[in-house]
């Protein structure tokens, strides 16, 4: 039905400019949109419900035990490997199509209707494109490299599952009582890949781009870092699992605004009892809004988002660290980008943003989800509600994808010295400034 509504809008593009209008455009990529994220999460919930309940209850009959209780554990890893190669191939898709909508061009179309499968098509003419190794390149390094900056992105996505799942059955494993900075160790690692590619390239232009890369991080870490910090003083946890439950109860409970406490705010006005107590609340609210956009900004700095993209520079450095990088080592380095993408709009989603939670109201929620946690089907009861909160999460986590997309359509690229400037100059001075202040809300906090 959806492939033969995308061609019925194909109809209606004047032939004569090849121009499709606005409501063609964007009536195709939400069809597409809702499409691929069917089969994204249709996949993933699969390859979960197999792993943890269909396939160990088959072992289980078998009298295999430990192999039972193996692959019921290995869920979460299942979940991952399915979850990272689809969602990334949507996500390429997806910028693609936003761009052309936002810069008034047509995007990928030729490939399916409405170009549905052109990046399915894209990965598959990289698996067969050969390998080529550079003359004078280090081998074993230059093979590494694409390998050491993708494999930290897929374990630093594991914390996240437990907050996505909402703990449920083999998930539980995955509830880390140091999630943040857990996901900040690991996420570290990766740009060790991009300059030991750009070095083992043999290539000026790869070697810049790695030396970009690693001076990038160092600077966009901090204030990154700094603010994780100032969120951690107001929450009093490093769990993502109790961070995210601590904002239940609708949208006023979100962190983004005051941590609950935008209602101190009506003191300002003349039906308030207390101005100081409304003064405290304003001010911790422009704190949260000021700390949401500072790790938002340090975020995608972090992954080389536009306008921070200056590792790869294309009109610059031909691209950069993956110039002389082909085949299924160059899609390494974009499942890798795109998947440290979501995650820091994950991370971003539970922490400011009420996590897997309902912008409604708790008791609603908890009704909604227990109605989930008890469905029938036959003589059996499932519990369905993880599929809610999952859903809740990556729906927030694409809503601040498709304003990194929007922000790549609207700005240009910055300089090399603007870029480090606006961190050390701006990023980190505000954010230290942000520490002293959330210690002193929490110190008087009324």
């Amino acid at each position: 039905m959806a492939v033969s509504f995308l061609n019925l809008l194909d109809k209606f593009r004047p032939h004569k400019l090849y121009k499709p209008s606005p409501f063609v455009g964007i009536s195709s990529f939400i069809v597409l949109a809702v499409f691929w994220f069917f089969i994204i999460y249709g996949a993933t919930a699969t390859a979960t419900i197999l792993f943890a309940k269909f396939i160990p209850d088959l072992l289980f009959e078998l009298k295999l035990f430990n192999l039972a209780q193996f692959t019921y554990y290995l869920a979460p890893l299942v979940a991952v490997m399915v979850l990272i190669p689809a969602n990334a191939t949507f996500l390429v898709l997806n910028e693609r199509k936003i761009l052309a909508l936002l810069t008034v061009r047509l995007g990928p179309n030729r490939v399916g209707p409405n170009g549905f499968l052109q990046t399915a098509a894209d990965a598959i003419k990289l698996l067969f494109k050969e390998d080529i190794m550079p003359k004078g390149a280090d081998s074993l390094l230059f093979t590494l490299a694409p390998v050491i900056f993708f494999a930290p992105t897929t374990i630093a996505f594991i914390p996240i599952l437990s907050v996505a799942t909402n703990n449920f059955g083999p998930f539980i494993s995955c509830d880390l009582s140091i999630g943040i900075l857990f996901i900040m160790a690991i996420s570290s690692i990766p740009v060790i890949g991009l300059v030991l590619g750009g070095w083992a390239s043999n290539n000026k232009y790869s070697l810049i781009g790695g030396l970009r890369s690693a001076a990038q991080s160092i600077s966009y870490e901090i204030p990154m870092v700094l603010t994780i910090i100032s969120v951690i003083v107001l929450t009093g946890s490093i769990n993502l699992k109790e961070i995210a439950d601590n904002q239940v109860g609708g949208i006023l409970n979100w962190n983004l605004f005051a941590f609950g406490n935008l209602p101190l705010v009506l003191n300002l006005f003349p039906l308030g009892k207390n101005t100081l107590v409304g003064i405290y609340g304003l001010v911790l609210l422009s704190v949260c809004f000021m700390l949401f956009s500072i790790y938002l900004i340090s975020a995608c700095a972090e992954v080389n988002r536009i306008p921070f993209d200056l590792p790869e520079a294309e009109s610059e450095l031909v691209s950069g660290y993956n110039t002389e990088f082909t085949g299924m080592k160059f899609a390494l380095f974009f499942l890798a980008e795109y998947t440290a993408l979501f995650i820091i709009c994950c991370l971003a989603s539970i922490i400011f943003l009420g996590g897997g939670h309902l912008p409604v109201s708790f008791e609603t929620e908890r009704k909604i989800l227990e109605s989930l946690a008890f469905t029938q089907i036959g003589t059996k009861s499932f519990d369905f509600s993880w599929l809610l909160t999952s859903v809740t999460l990556m729906l927030k986590a694409y809503l601040l994808i498709f304003v990194s997309v929007w922000v790549r359509a609207t700005l240009p690229r910055l300089r090399y010295d603007q870029l480090m400037s606006f961190s050390w100059k701006f990023l980190i001075p505000l954010s230290l400034i942000n520490i002293f202040v959330v210690a002193f809300l929490v110190t008087i906090k009324p």
